[in-house]
């Protein structure tokens, strides 16, 4: 995983990454133009430097599966966009098959991004109000979104491929045995392990052999 930039989001997406099984021992390359390493973690590199052809060489992009892109605080809001979508470019010249995440601050410049070909774009100036505006209409609904995104406590949501022995099954069939064997609760559907994504299925969607569920339960 290639982290670029440094600030209190990606100290939490770091530690975050850390407490699931599946990356507590992945290589991260942080690139950020700051002073030194700004963590003690045996698989955290630390490469200093803008985002560039070069600094994205020596991370290591060539063999990167995530290239994880956030906002520089440093700069006002349209040049960070900017230099976001720019990065997003110089990642993709490179490595097409590296699954980029863009960070972004304006929902007007999702199309930009696009077109710069990131595969995942979350606008976090939306999803902020929009947690507050639900919030509002529904107290108490942010506290359920703050558990099931965090690790470290409660519930959280994960995917796995839908197993040999469902594929054929119908949705409802399985959520309810996810629910009564397993304690966990399925809320979409993805075709494919990047494909589309069908929240809240309807009852009678059958599973294919490509599909995976996503679902909300307990760590363990």
């Amino acid at each position: 995983i290639i982290l670029c930039e440094w600030n209190y989001r990606a100290e939490t997406i770091l530690k975050e990454l850390r407490l699931e099984q599946e990356t507590e021992k992945t290589p991260i390359v942080l690139i950020s133009d700051i002073d030194r390493k700004p963590v003690k973690d045996k698989y955290f590199y630390f490469v200093k430097g803008e985002v560039s052809d070069e600094t994205l060489h020596q991370a290591n992009l060539e063999k990167a599966k995530t290239v994880i892109i956030l906002g520089d605080d440093n700069v006002d809001y349209k040049q960070r966009d900017a230099k976001v979508i720019l990065s997003v470019l110089t990642v993709e010249s490179i490595n097409k098959d590296a699954y980029t995440i863009a960070e972004l601050i304006n929902e007007k410049n999702i199309e930009t991004c696009k077109r710069a070909y990131a595969d995942e774009i979350i606008v976090t100036s939306k999803l902020s109000s929009n947690l507050i505006s639900s919030a509002a209409i529904n107290h108490g609904i942010s506290k359920v979104i703050s558990d099931i995104v965090t690790y470290e406590y409660g519930s959280q949501i994960s995917k796995i491929p839908v197993p040999e022995s469902e594929i054929g099954s119908l949705f409802i069939d399985v959520l309810i045995k996810m629910k009564k064997d397993y304690q966990s609760t399925v809320i979409a559907i993805q075709q494919g392990k990047e494909g589309k994504v069908i929240s809240n299925p309807p009852s009678n969607y059958k599973l294919a052999a490509d599909d995976y569920l996503i679902f909300i339960g307990s760590r363990d």
